[in-house]
């Protein structure tokens, strides 16, 4: 979460994410609101995050939680990314395991 949060903050060219939560099997309330609040974040600046690959239980916590609008789902990353070619916006795949950690460092606190 801490990288997904260090390229939002560091205006990442394409705001729009794809996020693939296929080998998650569970997830906490609190997870959730973290991926909430960083796709409130990403619509403030024109952008969204994208759950690709949800499994059945955490379908049902959206749709419990009400946060679908929010976190959108697909199938899959291809489903998305037809989802974003309808939207007619484009898109560039970064893969960030493959990025050195310190591309991603957290600022100082201060």
């Amino acid at each position: 979460m801490s990288c997904l949060a260090s390229v939002i903050r560091c205006r990442a060219t394409a705001p729009t994410v794809l996020l693939d939560v296929s080998p998650v099997e569970r997830l906490t309330f609190n997870s959730l609101t973290v991926l909430a609040r960083k796709a409130m974040h990403l619509r403030s600046v024109c952008g969204q995050l994208l759950l690709t690959g949800p499994g059945p239980t955490l379908r049902k916590m959206v749709d419990r939680t009400g946060t679908g609008s929010l976190l959108p789902l697909f199938t899959d990353n291809t489903a998305a990314l037809r989802a974003l070619a309808e939207d007619g916006r484009t898109w560039c795949r970064v893969d960030l395991s493959a990025v050195p950690d310190t591309l991603f460092t957290e600022p100082p606190l201060q």
